[in-house]
């Protein structure tokens, strides 16, 4: 072995021995011959104790410093800091120089704290919720049921209840006519007759409103539908005055008497003054003569002061050639009030040439 080895091999031994006999003190500082080792160590400490001081400040994490509180349990989730033996001795020294008794208990409560979080779940209540703020402890309790004034709107809202109502088929006929007479003050003829089909679709007896569905027809040149709601009319009711009346005017406005006449044909049990003169005036005028003078004798007991009835009853005496009876009923005519001063004249004339011609026989 050579020299040099020699002395190596002696000092290497001599460095060993010296670190054995020494015991590393955890308050004083190992002397370093170097300016160099020393401020290199130093760094490493500041770093080291930074490093320690964020640690703690992690709720998650366990006490960096083991050395000084060997009985706390590390925490499972802390991470594991590998150092060299030489970085080991120098965090050991440099620790002990930073040590502070006042962060050891801080340290060892949030240890403690933490192995509470991890030993003990979380724990949600909804029945009250409580806590700490200043030595001052509130707590909030929820109620069963909260009182919250209700707006008038919501009021309304928790009252309004829909309740299904039957209508009867004459409410709905009502309810149609109703419209019909908004419409037809609108002049919305259209709407109006819709509204009457549907009441006549209720309630078919309604007759004023049948009328009035024809007339609106015949009033858009629809004559042909127009005597079909009114003959349908009819056939619902065969004694019905009106109905009949309107169907016979109607069809003589169109130049059909005879049509209009077989309407009236028929005398209802109701008949009135109007009917019987209507029947009795085109029955004249179709020189069917049985009809009128069925029709006027009629009139004349209906009203025996009326000079219009004597005056018609009278020319079908003088057309059927009774000269004597139409000579008393022109006689008779001619004193009854009703009549209009060409009326008058007429009969004067009627009474001399039925005179004459009594007097001729």
């Amino acid at each position: 072995m050579s020299a040099t080895n020699k002395a190596l091999l002696n000092i290497t031994k001599q460095d060993v021995n010296e670190g054995v006999q020494k015991s590393i003190s955890p308050a004083h500082i190992p002397n370093v011959e170097s300016k160099f080792k020393a401020s290199f160590f130093f760094a490493i400490g500041v770093i080291s104790s930074l490093s320690l001081i964020g640690w703690a400040s992690l709720g998650d994490t366990s006490n960096p410093i083991q050395e000084e509180v060997p009985a706390t349990r590390v925490s499972t989730g802390a991470p594991i800091l590998s150092l060299s033996p030489t970085q080991k001795v120098a965090n050991k020294e440099i620790s002990s120089i930073y040590k502070d008794k006042a962060l050891e208990p801080i340290s060892i409560a949030r240890e403690q704290k933490s192995e509470n979080r991890e030993a003990q779940p979380a724990k949600v209540t909804t029945s009250a919720v409580s806590y700490t703020a200043n030595t001052k402890t509130a707590s909030v309790t929820p109620k069963k049921e909260s009182v919250i004034p209700k707006t008038p709107q919501e009021k309304a809202t928790e009252d309004f209840f829909v309740e299904e109502v039957e209508l009867l088929p004459s409410d709905l006929a009502q309810k149609s006519r109703y419209v019909a007479k908004n419409a037809l003050d609108r002049s919305d003829f259209k709407e109006a007759m819709k509204a009457y089909y549907t009441v006549l679709k209720y309630q078919p007896s309604d007759e004023e409103s049948r009328k009035k569905l024809a007339a609106l027809l015949y009033g858009k040149r629809e004559v042909q539908e127009s005597a079909a709601v009114l003959q349908q009319g009819i056939k619902l009711d065969h004694n019905s005055v009106s109905l009949r009346l309107a169907l016979s005017s109607l069809l003589q406005k169109e130049k059909q008497p005879e049509a209009a006449l077989s309407v009236l044909e028929f005398i209802p049990v109701e008949a009135d003054v109007d009917y019987l003169a209507t029947r009795g005036g085109l029955a004249q005028q179709l020189k069917l003569m049985d009809l009128a003078k069925e029709s006027y004798q009629m009139l004349v007991e209906k009203e025996p002061d009326n000079g219009r009835w004597w005056l018609g009853l009278a020319i079908v005496y003088e057309r059927e050639a009774q000269v004597k009876k139409a000579y008393e009923t022109y006689q008779a005519a001619l004193i009854k009030p009703g009549l209009s001063r060409s009326s008058q004249v007429f009969i004067r004339d009627r009474i001399k040439l039925l005179a004459t011609m009594e007097g001729n026989e």
